[in-house]
């Protein structure tokens, strides 16, 4: 049996700049882990053994206390409330997801509303959501026609689209294609990052030449899930 492993396995740069930062602050004392740093038990445990805590809201966060916001970033009143405790914040947002934030702020500022592809209940965009007061969320084209039937002034309406940096790419390009038919002032930022783009390709390209497909990953991250989702299509698949 001949087993080929992909070129891009591993840990993408957001994480992997997270990971090191967490390990770095652990090394030097205690630090407070604000949600799990990244989706995968085996990080978490072994940061946890370094002495890192995770917590589950800035209320939790000790005063004076370091705390370090995970990759998927975090809502704009999330460092207002670690702030107000005196906290020391080390922030370890992926810059991918630091510039979506950065888009959603400026298209709110200038009028324009924010519509995010992606998974409604994902970390990454929950922080999206938390930088604008009008932003919305669907997770493909189907729901942004539900959307824009219940909301038909959006039709006309200035629209900023982004999607979540893990999002499959078929599924933005099929959603852009189609927006544009119909949306008639709007702008689309494709912030798909290049490394899930780069392992969604490879992965493909295995599975169709492959007897059978193995991911590696916690079940829990959606980065594993798309994987699996992926290649399943291609060739028999097990998510270990």
């Amino acid at each position: 049996m001949k087993v080929r492993l992909a070129k891009t396995a591993g840990f993408c740069y957001g994480v992997r700049r997270a990971v090191d930062m967490a390990e770095q602050a652990a090394s030097q004392g205690p630090v407070f882990l604000l949600g799990h740093i990244t989706h995968n038990d085996h990080v978490i445990r072994r940061l946890e053994n370094m002495g890192a805590v995770t917590i589950g809201s800035p209320e939790e966060a000790p005063r004076g206390s370091t705390v370090l916001i995970r990759a998927h970033g975090e809502p704009d009143g999330v460092y207002d409330a670690l702030e107000n405790r005196g906290c020391r914040v080390l922030d370890a947002t992926c810059p991918n997801v630091t510039r979506i934030h950065e888009i959603v702020r400026e298209a709110e500022a200038c009028g324009r509303v924010p519509i995010i592809v992606g998974e409604a209940n994902h970390p990454e965009i929950l922080g999206i959501l938390g930088c604008t007061r009008s932003g919305m969320v669907v997770s493909d084209w189907d729901e942004l026609e539900i959307l824009l039937a219940k909301k038909p002034e959006l039709y006309a309406q200035p629209l900023t689209f982004v999607s979540q940096t893990t999002a499959i790419e078929a599924g933005w390009k099929k959603t852009v294609e189609n927006a544009k038919k119909v949306c008639t002032n709007a702008e689309f930022f494709d912030t798909i990052c290049g490394a899930t783009s780069r392992r969604q390709s490879e992965a493909l390209e295995l599975a169709a030449q492959c007897g059978a497909m193995i991911v590696i990953g916690d079940s829990k991250s959606s980065n594993t899930r798309r994987l699996a989702q992926l290649c399943a299509g291609k060739c028999p698949v097990v998510l270990q």
